[in-house]
């Protein structure tokens, strides 16, 4: 089931986010405690007719579906102007001849510092850091590998679909190189074969995942890099990639 909540950004952004809070359907009849997945783009995750392009990842089915014993706390984005590109990057951006300050921190820590005790106090989860999960597609994807690197003290599991490395990978790397010991952290990466219309950049890319998934596990992190053949960017094959990250990660 479903359970939503609007959200006042309290001045640290512009308005309110609706948070769409995925719950087991037996979550009412038993005591258990559950692990926590926070997720970007929240809009795209349940329901077609809320998802930006009329195209959910299905999550609400699969879980329900094999009955996967976990809480989805997935946050609405920002639609105003570039407001989503500024609060989905750890870092100030050139990005298509404009300048996004980036807000990634910031918002981090609203997730960190609100949302997570909010929901830790009003259900019943597993706060601790072996049970708090974090993921997202593209900006999202690219947040939900820093919130691993910089915040690994909070999350110890990322999904990171698609992730926007090719707008920050020097400064991406330079924090990968600079933190402290990943032991006890999973990284779950793919990019689609499709997004990558050139062969360079299915090189690059590729590349680039792979120095960073070793630089990663040889900080004792785990890593499951994957290229997804025929992959696209978009909600239609990022719902594909659900059952591996999920299996991956619990």
């Amino acid at each position: 089931m479903i359970e939503k909540k609007y959200i006042d950004m309290e001045g640290v952004f512009s308005g309110s986010r609706i948070v769409n809070i995925y719950l087991p359907d037996d979550y009412n009849e038993r005591r258990k405690k559950y692990p926590v997945l926070y997720m970007f783009d929240g809009h795209n995750l349940f329901f077609d007719e809320e998802a930006a392009f009329g195209k959910s990842w299905g999550m609400k089915e699969y879980l329900e579906n094999n009955d996967v014993q976990l809480i989805v706390v997935g946050i609405q984005c920002s639609f105003e102007g570039n407001g989503r590109m500024s609060e989905y990057s750890p870092y100030d951006l050139n990005y298509c001849g404009e300048f996004i300050q980036g807000k990634g921190d910031a918002y981090l820590d609203w997730m960190i510092n609100v949302i997570k005790p909010m929901i830790d106090s009003e259900y019943r989860t597993k706060p601790d850091k072996k049970n708090t999960l974090i993921g997202g597609s593209s900006m999202g994807g690219l947040m939900a590998t820093y919130a691993g690197i910089k915040y690994s003290d909070v999350f110890s599991k990322c999904a990171c679909l698609s992730p926007a490395f090719e707008l920050c990978h020097e400064q991406l790397m330079a924090d990968v190189l600079a933190s402290e010991s990943q032991r006890g952290t999973k990284f779950f990466m793919s990019i689609g074969s499709t997004e990558l219309e050139q062969t360079n950049k299915i090189v690059d890319f590729t590349s680039y995942m792979l120095e960073l998934c070793h630089i990663l596990q040889s900080k004792g992190a785990n890593c499951y890099p994957r290229l997804i053949p025929g992959g696209e960017h978009n909600e239609a094959s990022w719902e594909k990639q659900v059952p591996a990250f999920i299996e991956y990660l619990l």
